[in-house]
């Protein structure tokens, strides 16, 4: 084999963060109980401290809750965490696994919103009785009783305190499910550049990549 000098291949955070931008915005639907949700992952960014064997990631993503084809809650996130990257052989791409999620955070931005107490009684009122309640009494979900569900006008009074905090912590468990599927499903992965004299040389004898001393290594096996 006259590659037999080629044992490895290695890149920096840098090129490897050049390859994902192409990849972004990606929205994803989020499974919201009595609402419709939507996660918008709009960049990806990965780096790869010293001794330590998995890419860090971290995710900047837009979150979007409505009721009745009403927003109620938007707001960009920030999720960080870890994977462990892969090569499948079969299909002669790089794919990730074993994702961890260590921390999801509120940015508190412009593009933050929460809809108040108002905002959300008057969703559901009939249109004869809305402006008569808007301009003699002070709306409180108390009036929805019998007019929503019972799960739904729960959910509701999740944001009368306006806090875009206690809405963002009540649903994590979600947001933490729908972004470790969709990172580790089949169609996350990148497809090696023929064009690329190194990626045509993995593609076709490569065995294994790892994260060391802050490169991702392409390990050849050319006997």
């Amino acid at each position: 084999m006259r590659f037999k000098w080629l044992k490895a291949a290695r890149y920096s955070q840098d090129e490897l963060n050049e390859l994902l931008a192409a990849n972004f915005p990606q929205t994803i639907p989020l499974p919201i109980a009595n609402s419709q949700g939507e996660l918008t992952i709009l960049n990806a960014e990965l780096t790869m401290p010293l001794a330590q064997d998995k890419l860090h990631i971290q995710l900047l993503c837009a979150m979007n809750i409505s009721v009745a084809q009403r927003d109620i809650y938007r707001a960009h996130l920030v999720a960080t965490g870890s994977v462990l990257p892969y090569f499948d052989t079969e299909e002669r791409v790089i794919r990730i696994r074993d994702m961890q999620l260590a921390e999801i955070r509120l940015v508190n931005d412009d593009y933050a919103f929460i809809g108040s107490t108002t905002d959300l009684v008057t969703l559901f009122m009939p249109k004869p009785f809305k402006y008569l309640l808007l301009s003699t009494v002070k709306l409180t979900f108390s009036l929805l009783k019998g007019v929503v569900p019972n799960d739904l006008l729960n959910y509701l009074t999740l944001y009368s305190s306006g806090s875009k905090q206690r809405v963002l912590d009540y649903h994590k468990p979600e947001i933490e499910n729908t972004l470790v599927d969709k990172v580790e499903q089949e169609d996350w992965f990148y497809e090696l550049d023929e064009s690329d004299f190194e990626e045509q040389i993995f593609a076709e004898y490569g065995q294994h990549i790892a994260v060391e001393d802050g490169h991702l290594v392409f390990k050849f096996y050319l006997d």
